[in-house]
């Protein structure tokens, strides 16, 4: 029976994520990162949050759904996307 809740129509990736970002606005005020993933279950939109100086979470849930995409909320260390997410490989 979940198998009917996620198989629909979903929206492009590269549209679902640039909605997604500008959903996320509106959810924290931390940095985050969005990206399209996948798994053995599927394909999913991966919303990554940094976490305050102090370790608490900052962002309102997200829908579990979006754009008929599966949603998946990672929280990380402070400044890790930063850091490590958006950094070049030399």
């Amino acid at each position: 029976m979940a198998n009917l809740y996620w198989n629909n129509e979903k929206t492009d990736s590269d549209e679902a994520v640039k909605l997604m970002k500008e959903h996320m606005v509106d959810l924290t005020e931390s940095r985050f990162f969005v990206r399209q993933e996948g798994d053995d279950s599927g394909s999913y939109l991966c919303v990554y949050v940094e976490r305050d100086e102090e370790g608490n979470k900052t962002s309102q849930r997200l829908p579990d759904k979006f754009e008929g995409w599966r949603t998946v909320l990672v929280y990380t260390p402070h400044e890790f996307i930063k850091y490590v997410m958006e950094s070049r490989k030399e």
